[in-house]
């Protein structure tokens, strides 16, 4: 059975990308890719993975045409024509068969596992080293997780054991001891220790970490699992943030460059980031809100169109002091 057509993203996806039609040009920090304007809509149309979406947002009553009108219209249909190239459909097919294991149809190919994860799964805990710079080599738990990738559910129901992993499924979180208090505050010095150790927790994989986008609700943690579909995964620097810095109060630190994606994975309204060390869930450390204005993570749309580009300027965490630190 073909995947549904997720109409409400896409309408909505039409409409921002009318709102960037209207901008003027503008690049993400790496220069690589553009985030607003007319050569941002018109670098994502050459992008999108799935005919259906793109002949959407192309020519439906419901796609971009809709939403521009006048001179915008007429420059939006002759950029299109001179600077669209024709699809390449076995160029398309096989882009989809190697990333999502599945047809133009959205429909899992028999044998096929994706490149793009999913997914993690718990698989086991233990006790690893870690190096720190202000205290020396630190002993602590972590869990153990195995990426889950785009077609292996279904070569796992299919009973395919050469597409997936033989590892079991399993092992609970790791058990916290909640502590309350009724005013604390804490001193700057500790604030930016404490905000640096937090963030290099970050630096734990053999590469740099990720901060990836998914439909769905926000888990209760990031020691949950991962739910919802992944939509993109933004590559952070290594390390990924710079040292802390006191901003009286509380400390601040400011992430250094992070790499774009520069072809979307899948088509959904984007639900909440998560940002870990591996990219495989194996050490996942923050959690996110999503939105336009007033969330953790501020993207100027949360529909997210497969094959589009998705850019991230700035990343900065901050830790208070407390209620009455000045």
């Amino acid at each position: 059975m073909p995947r549904p057509l997720d109409t409400a993203t896409l309408e909505q996806a039409a409409r921002d990308y009318a709102g960037f039609w209207l901008q003027p040009d503008r690049k993400s920090p790496s220069g690589k890719v553009y985030i607003d304007g007319p050569s941002r809509v018109l670098q994502d149309f050459r992008n999108f993975d799935f005919d259906d979406e793109f002949a959407f947002l192309m020519n439906s009553n419901a796609g971009i045409k809709a939403w521009l009108g006048g001179k915008a219209l007429a420059d939006f249909e002759r950029r299109a024509k001179e600077e669209l190239p024709p699809r390449d459909e076995k160029l398309f097919v096989e882009k989809l068969r190697r990333k999502l294991a599945v047809d133009p149809d959205g429909n899992h190919i028999p044998g096929c596992r994706g490149t793009t994860i999913i997914g993690t799964r718990i698989v086991g805990r233990k006790l690893r080293v870690l190096k720190t710079r202000k205290w020396g080599e630190l002993l602590v738990p972590r869990h153990e997780c195995w990426p889950v990738y785009a077609g292996e559910p279904e070569e796992r129901a299919l009973g395919n054991s050469k597409a997936v992993d033989p590892l079991p499924e399993g092992a609970e979180p790791w058990p916290l001891e909640e502590l309350h208090a009724t005013n604390p505050n804490i001193s700057a010095e500790a604030a930016m220790a404490a905000l640096d150790a937090l963030l290099a927790r970050l630096d734990e994989g053999s590469g740099p970490a990720t901060i990836r986008g998914r439909t769905g609700s926000q888990p209760a943690d990031p020691d949950a699992a991962e739910s919802g579909t992944l939509l993109f995964t933004l590559t952070m620097s290594d390390p990924a943030f710079g040292a802390a810095v006191d901003i009286s109060p509380g400390a601040r630190a400011t992430a250094g460059a992070i790499a774009d994606d520069s072809s979307a994975d899948a088509t959904g309204t984007l639900g909440y980031c998560r940002v870990g060390a591996t990219g495989t869930g194996a050490d996942d450390h923050i959690d996110g809100s999503v939105g336009t204005s007033n969330a953790d993570f501020i993207f100027n749309t949360l529909s997210i169109v497969a094959g589009a580009v998705v850019s991230m300027s700035s990343f900065t965490v901050t830790l208070p002091q407390g209620a009455t630190a000045t």
